[in-house]
């Protein structure tokens, strides 16, 4: 029978490792993670309340700062930020779409962001998304740009096993709808 790769005694060295990577060559990072139960009905699964997103109830949304869009942290309830280091790969000319149109120029563009499994667990811990991955849908600031996550997954899985060191995202940066305007 072959013998199976015995990872648990070198995971939390290697997660060091790639955290100590980021650390060394990324700028830091304010990371909002939008909570998708919140901003969508429970029960038909359409957008929540906020008639100018398309819902129908002139009440609004529940949240506390009246927005469409409910994240973590949420800066106005006094919720502490979330920063963490990342790597980011960015030139504004890849990817770039440019778009001239009768309401003005507008451009979208890509890049990609690596951040360490460790960061991210310290970031959350303690708070109410402890336990949560990074997923689509959230928002990150990094560089003086506001980004919008499309995707996200683990990186550096280790061997065969199911543990990893990192997380790997790209990003879209639009100047049409930008990001920042679902959290400010």
């Amino acid at each position: 029978m072959p013998r199976v790769y015995d990872c648990c005694e070198d995971i939390e060295y290697l997660k060091s490792l790639e955290e100590e990577r980021i650390e060394l060559v990324g700028p830091d990072a304010e990371y909002y993670s939008l909570n998708r139960g919140k901003n969508v009905d429970a029960v038909y699964g359409e957008p929540v309340n906020d008639p100018l997103y398309g819902g129908s109830d002139p009440r609004g949304t529940p949240s506390t700062d009246e927005h469409s869009w409910n994240f973590y942290p949420n800066i106005p309830d006094g919720e502490p930020l979330l920063t963490m280091p990342v790597v980011l790969e960015y030139q504004e000319f890849d990817n770039r779409n440019p778009m001239v149109r009768e309401e003005g120029f507008f451009a979208e563009y890509d890049a990609i962001m690596s951040m360490s499994r460790n960061h991210w667990e310290k970031a959350i811990e303690g708070t109410s998304i402890d336990g949560r991955r990074p997923k689509e849908g959230d928002v990150v600031y990094v560089y003086n740009e506001w980004w919008d996550i499309v995707r996200v997954g683990a990186q550096g899985f280790i061997m065969a096993t199911p543990e990893f060191v990192g997380y790997r995202f790209e990003l879209r940066k639009r100047t049409k709808f930008t990001p920042d305007r679902k959290v400010d």
